[in-house]
């Protein structure tokens, strides 16, 4: 009998996306069951800009969609570059700019830049799960530091110097984060930078949501130094997640990696993509982006409180993004199996928290609000009668 060869130990050490699964399980509810009232996904429930849109037509109509440089063009560079100037007062050079297919690539892209095979990198618990396969894809360590709601979910200078070991190469830092929302102040951050440039270290801060900031102006972390790696996406502030692109900002000294990092990887992003998001920066882009922002500060000031009102409780205040991270276990001792009961029952999606961390996932879920607030109200109708 011969042998069939098997996918890698890598690909079968992958851990499968929960939130995938719900979404699924979705799917497979009777035909003529209502409508889902899906608090699952992190995806705006807006159109892109109609500038951007207008955009992309105008380039589908002059018909020149071929690829451009690994890093992007120009003009986007210089477009994003403006950005930083405009909002944070950071001047960045575009030449310290690489565009990527999504935040994604820019992820994979630094990490892949700045770690060995066996190289640690300390990631947050609760944190985005994905963070984790990237760093296991590269033959990297992903070692995680347990944050605590007390400090906003975000780790300290103090817990990242104690987690730090002699093989630890870098820190990826999400603010606003996935899936709580929480963000690390300026003054923090400065700190854990000093903490890990003391050990010839890397900061990789992950800022896809740092336009989504509910009150006041925070700015990009590249105000500390230019040492400081972001990855940024247009998808969240801008409602483009199927346009799959987002930017890198690097050192100077790290293009010349990413770029053929980029060329060998993915010969280039989207150039369709790329033309239209030159029209994000458009005043009137912006002036859309701010008011879906507005409008996620509405959803948020609705549902949080309604499903506090439940029986959910809120360790820590989300300050932006779009997310919830909910203690359960004033109502379930499972809340996969909880999220699976309100899939098939109520007809509501929500994501477990075995998703998101190792530290007792049993009692956690997080919820996702990007919806017109006559959803979020159907959907705590539905709640209501659930646990009623």
């Amino acid at each position: 009998m011969s042998r069939l060869a098997l996918a890698s130990a890598r690909a079968e050490a992958i851990r499968p996306f929960y939130v995938m699964e719900i979404m699924g399980r979705a799917e497979r509810r009777p035909k003529d069951a209502p409508p889902v009232v899906s608090m699952v996904v992190g995806e705006p429930d807006f159109p892109a800009p109609a500038p951007v849109v207008q955009a992309a037509a105008q380039a589908l109509a002059e018909g020149r969609i071929h690829y451009t440089s690994a890093i992007g063009l120009v003009a986007l560079r210089e477009a994003i570059a403006q950005d930083y100037a405009d909002r944070d007062a950071i001047q960045v050079s575009p030449g310290r700019i690489a565009v990527t297919a999504g935040a994604s690539a820019g992820l994979l892209l630094a990490m892949a830049a700045v770690i060995n095979p066996g190289d640690e990198v300390l990631i947050t618990d609760p944190g985005y799960p994905c963070n984790r396969q990237f760093v296991l894809a590269l033959g990297g360590v992903p070692k995680t530091i347990a944050v605590r709601p007390e400090n906003q979910f975000q780790p300290t200078a103090e817990e990242v110097a104690k987690a730090w070991g002699p093989n630890t190469r870098a820190l990826l830092l999400a603010s606003p984060a996935n899936p709580t929302g929480c963000m690390v102040s300026e003054a923090e951050a400065q700190k854990i930078f000093q903490v890990i440039e003391d050990r010839a270290g890397w900061l990789i801060a992950d800022e896809i949501y740092l336009r989504l900031v509910f009150a006041g102006h925070r700015r990009s972390l590249l105000c500390i130094s230019e040492n400081v790696i972001s990855v940024n996406s247009f998808s969240k502030t801008y409602s483009m997640t199927g346009w799959r692109l987002g930017w890198l900002v690097v050192p100077d000294r790290l293009m010349p990696a990413i770029e053929r990092l980029s060329q060998n990887l993915f010969i280039s992003p989207s150039t369709l993509s790329q033309k239209a998001a030159i029209a994000a920066f458009h005043p009137e882009s912006r002036r859309v982006a701010d008011d879906y922002r507005a409008r996620y500060v509405g959803q948020a000031q609705y549902l949080l409180p309604a499903l506090q009102n439940l029986g959910f409780r809120l360790p820590a205040q989300p300050e932006g993004a779009f997310y919830g991270f909910f203690d359960v276990s004033a109502l379930t001792d499972d809340s996969y199996a909880l999220c699976e009961a309100l899939c098939d029952k109520a007809g509501v999606l929500m994501a477990p928290g075995k998703d998101f961390t190792e530290v007792d996932a049993h009692r956690y879920l997080r919820v996702s609000f990007p919806k017109p607030l006559a959803q979020l109200q159907e959907g705590v109708a539905r709640l209501t009668a659930f646990f009623s």
